[in-house]
C-alpha cells in the first residue's frame, strides 16, 4: 500500500511533496505548454546621465535625487543567433535589451520625475536554442510580450530582469544626475510544445472570504488581530509529510 494512502494526504496546489509520496494519478493529460529548453543567468550595470529640470517659475532649484522605480523591459531585439563552433547544437546570441524607469527627484519646492531608459548589448554563449518548427505544427502570431522575442522558426526568446540604481551623484552646477542602473538578466529558449503530464484533477475552489472589519490603528497595533506580515519572507505550503518525517527522524535519534 502506497504511504500517501496510509496517512490520507490531501494533494494541493502548491504542496511539496516527495516523490516516492505522491498517488496514483487520476489521468494523463496533453497540455500545450511553453518548455524553456535552456537557460543563462548574467548581470550587466551601466552609467547614465539625466539633466534634471526644475519645475515652472523655479529660478535657483537645489535638487535632491529621491529614487528610481517602475523598472520594466521596453524592447527586445535579436540582434544575431550563430552557431557556437565549441559546442554542437548551441547557438551564441546577440540581443538588445531596453530598460525603462522613473527617476524621482526634487528641486527643493516640488516632488518631480523624469522618465529614462538604459540599453544593455547582451552576449549569451553556447546555449540551446534549436528550431522549434519541426517539433509541433503550430502558426505561430506575433509575441504581445515586449519581454519576449518570437523568431520566424517558432523559437520564442523571453528576458527576464530585476534591476536597481546606485552610487548617484548630482552636479549642482547644471544639475546633472549620474547614477548606475545593474541589472540581472535571465535569458530563456523556449518552445511551444505538446507535454503529457500526470493530473490530480481541477484545482479545487478556494474558500468564501469573510468581511473583513474595518480597520484602524487600534486593531493596527494589536499584534493578535495584525500579525507582522509573512510576504518579507518565502512562504511554504503547510505538508504534513513533513511533520511525520520530522517526528520519525527525531525518534531514530533519541
Amino acid at each position: 500500500m502506497s504511504k500517501c494512502y496510509k496517512y490520507a494526504v490531501k494533494i494541493e496546489a502548491g504542496q511539496v511533496m516527495r516523490p516516492d509520496e505522491f498517488p496514483p494519478p487520476s489521468e494523463l493529460v496533453c497540455i500545450h505548454v511553453a518548455k524553456v529548453l535552456d537557460q543563462a543567468a548574467l548581470r550587466d550595470c551601466v552609467t547614465r546621465i539625466i539633466t534634471l529640470i526644475p519645475g515652472t517659475g523655479v529660478m535657483y532649484p537645489v535638487f535632491a535625487f529621491e529614487g528610481v522605480t517602475d523598472f520594466d523591459i521596453a524592447e527586445v531585439r535579436l540582434v544575431s543567433r550563430t552557431d557556437s563552433l565549441l559546442k554542437p547544437r548551441t547557438k551564441n546570441l546577440k540581443l538588445f535589451v531596453k530598460l525603462r524607469y522613473k527617476i524621482l527627484y526634487s528641486d527643493g519646492f516640488n516632488k518631480l520625475s523624469v522618465i529614462d531608459e538604459a540599453g544593455f548589448n547582451i552576449t549569451v554563449n553556447e546555449i540551446y536554442c534549436p528550431s522549434c518548427l519541426t517539433q509541433i505544427s503550430s502558426i505561430k502570431y506575433p509575441d504581445e510580450q515586449v519581454s519576449s522575442f518570437s523568431n520566424e522558426d517558432g523559437l520564442l526568446i523571453k528576458v527576464e530582469a530585476i534591476a536597481d540604481a546606485f552610487n548617484d551623484a548630482i552636479c549642482v552646477i547644471n544639475g546633472a544626475l549620474a547614477l548606475d542602473v545593474g541589472v540581472f538578466f535571465v535569458i530563456k529558449c523556449e518552445c511551444i510544445v505538446q507535454l503529457l503530464v500526470p493530473s490530480y484533477g481541477y484545482c479545487p475552489v478556494p474558500p468564501e472570504q469573510s468581511n473583513i472589519t474595518s480597520q484602524n490603528c487600534s486593531t493596527f497595533n494589536n499584534k493578535i488581530k495584525t500579525p507582522f506580515p509573512r510576504q518579507f519572507f518565502p512562504v511554504q505550503k503547510f505538508n504534513p509529510l513533513d511533520v511525520k518525517l520530522q517526528s520519525k527522524n527525531l525518534k531514530e535519534e533519541l
